[in-house]
């Protein structure tokens, strides 16, 4: 008869090196899911700001007896701007929004954008009164152009650009 062979478990390792592979394969797959979706995860994203549709055209302004030509810029859908964060750059020269700067521009308002002194070529002179300094000249003469860009300043994203043309 043959000698039969005891099955030591603690001192057989055939087979042992497969399956601690397996198991640090698995280990280290569930810690990278873990760690890349704490990653993704603590990203804060934010939702895309609405769409904002503006219109501008030259219009010719009386102010008492003398009439001018101005750019009117027009708010004609989409989300409120807030006056506080935007920019209005008439030919690079940036208009004066100060009277403006707690308000809010919605649909439906207009800005009357014109030269008030030879030093600022772009100053809002809306509402048009009596009371506010006339233009010394108007803001586009026959056969020129002029280029209109409105820009959101929280997020340095242009809302608004054309060239207008008299």
């Amino acid at each position: 008869m043959g000698v039969i062979k005891k099955f030591n478990f603690l001192s057989d390792n055939s087979g042992i090196s497969p399956v601690v592979g397996v198991l640090l394969l698995l280990a280290i797959t569930v810690v990278m899911a873990g760690y890349l979706a704490t990653e993704v995860l603590s990203y804060e994203f934010t939702a895309p700001s609405q769409p904002v549709s503006l219109t501008a055209r030259v219009e010719t302004v009386a102010i008492g007896s003398a009439q001018y030509k101005a750019v009117r810029l027009e708010h004609a859908g989409g989300a409120p701007l807030q006056m506080s964060s935007v920019k209005i750059l008439f030919n690079q020269s940036e208009a004066d929004l100060s009277h403006y700067k707690n308000k809010s521009f919605v649909i439906g308002e207009s800005l009357l954008i014109g030269g008030v002194e030879s030093g600022k070529s772009a100053v809002l002179m809306y509402p048009v009164s009596a009371s506010t300094k006339k233009p010394t000249r108007n803001l586009l003469e026959a056969g020129e152009s002029a280029e209109l860009t409105v820009i959101d300043a929280s997020n340095n994203q242009i809302l608004f650009k054309k060239t207008i043309y008299l």
